[in-house]
């Protein structure tokens, strides 16, 4: 924050316009992140968790719609007192904590290089004198 004081006024606003805009994108890339993520999780890692696609209800709460066991095509019953069902929220938060942190980190590092690439345009000054395509030496 102390860094961007030292930009000019006109800096400090495509500043700005960067922070929004990326911030944009980073949310929009953890949402996919997260939901490939929870795709994966439920297909690849908890297997045994409920899934439409893949198991049979067998017992459920005809008020609430709540599945309380399920079978695979091997038949094998499985319930919520499973291991795999049980750790499964403990996996979609380490998930969200993983996307969130990354996603965090990236916006940090990303405004701070831009910060960083502002101050040294400014630094610099604007591009060196040209003369017909071919840049001057004096």
């Amino acid at each position: 924050m102390h860094m961007e004081t030292a930009l000019a006024p006109s800096a400090r606003t495509r500043l700005k316009q960067f922070k929004i805009t990326i911030a944009y994108v980073i949310l929009s890339l953890s949402l996919l992140a997260l939901w490939t993520g929870t795709d994966f999780l439920k297909e690849s890692v908890f297997k045994h968790y409920f899934n439409p696609t893949r198991h049979v209800i067998i017992e459920q709460d005809p008020v609430t719609g709540e599945v309380y066991a399920w079978k695979d095509a091997l038949g094998n019953v499985f319930t919520q007192d499973e291991l795999q069902v049980r750790l499964f929220p403990f996996g979609m938060s380490l998930l969200i904590l993983v996307v969130g942190l990354v996603g965090v980190g990236a916006y940090h590092i990303l405004c701070q290089h831009y910060l960083m690439m502002l101050l040294l345009q400014e630094k610099l000054g604007a591009s060196p004198p040209r003369a017909n395509g071919i840049y001057q030496h004096f």
